[in-house]
């Protein structure tokens, strides 16, 4: 029982570091879990043009990178997300991807402010040969991090701020760290966490959920897709809102957390594949 408590407080310690807001969909963790995922089913082709512009670098090590950069990069704010309205049947990128009321730079002029758009626009640049290894590069770490994002439900749907504004106190806590608890970092995070598995281990658990389920027999479809799965899943996490996250709470959506994670490395590899699986055609830096 002490033992457990003291888990917990801990795993509420350590995401104190991370402000909840819609950037950071599943944490550190959560998005080298995604990488992972995907760098075990590459083709082999996929695996050498990556390593030309990768270096020593995986996946998994450049995940995150488009959260470490946000503050060089106000800019690509809302690229994390994309806020449908909820009770629309679905995605309009006339409609969700064009925010000239944001605060932002270059809200005024961009067209394309949405994560749907950015995960199209920066598969483009990679497949691009007569891109420089510079652009190729950084339009990598951009994809491997919104691949993940748009699979974390609260990342489609406009209601709440995407669930930051439903406060309540998770796993009796309503505090995390100086922030109060809000059903957007219990997504994020505070969900995966609660499991106490290491990044290693959730692999595994992950590895074994996709065998069970057939996960590998339907890894394909579109970014706009993807949003409107995820949209309808955030639907009915906000409706009716949830009053608190307890262990009731975690049994009941844990597995959902599994399976969206899992269906990004599944994704983000198909991807990737698609992308780079011909023959060598990037260079190195």
């Amino acid at each position: 029982m002490v033992r457990g408590v003291v888990k917990k407080i801990i795993t509420l310690l350590l995401l104190a570091a991370f402000i909840s807001t819609q950037l950071s969909a599943w944490g550190p963790k959560g998005h080298a879990i995604v990488a992972d995922i995907a760098t075990s089913r590459l083709s082999p082709a996929t695996k050498k043009n990556l390593q030309l512009l990768l270096g020593n670098d995986s996946l998994a090590s450049i995940a995150s990178w488009a959260d470490a950069v946000r503050k060089e990069h106000d800019e690509s704010y809302n690229w994390h997300f994309v806020d449908i309205p909820k009770d629309a049947p679905g995605f309009s990128r006339e409609r969700d991807c064009f925010r000239p009321q944001d605060k932002h730079k270059d809200a005024l002029t961009d067209h394309h402010n949405c994560v749907v758009d950015r995960i199209e626009i920066f598969q483009k640049i990679l497949a691009d040969e007569n891109a420089s290894p510079k652009d190729r590069l950084e339009a990598l770490k951009w994809l491997v991090h919104f691949v993940a994002d748009l699979h974390q439900p609260l990342h489609a749907i406009d209601e709440a701020r995407g669930g930051n504004d439903i406060k309540l106190p998770v796993f009796g806590a309503p505090k995390c760290g100086d922030y109060d608890c809000n059903l957007h970092w219990t997504w994020d995070s505070l969900l995966l966490e609660h499991t106490g598995n290491t990044e290693e281990e959730y692999v595994g658990r992950l590895n074994t959920l996709i065998e069970q389920k057939h996960l590998e027999k339907h890894p394909g479809g579109t970014a706009v897709d993807w949003a409107n799965e995820s949209h309808l899943q955030a639907r009915r996490l906000v409706d009716p809102r949830p009053t608190a996250v307890d262990e009731a709470y975690y049994q009941a959506n844990i597995e959902l957390v599994n399976e969206k994670l899992a269906l990004a490395g599944l994704r983000l590899a198909a991807l990737l594949n698609e992308t780079l699986g011909k023959t060598q055609t990037a260079t190195a830096q």
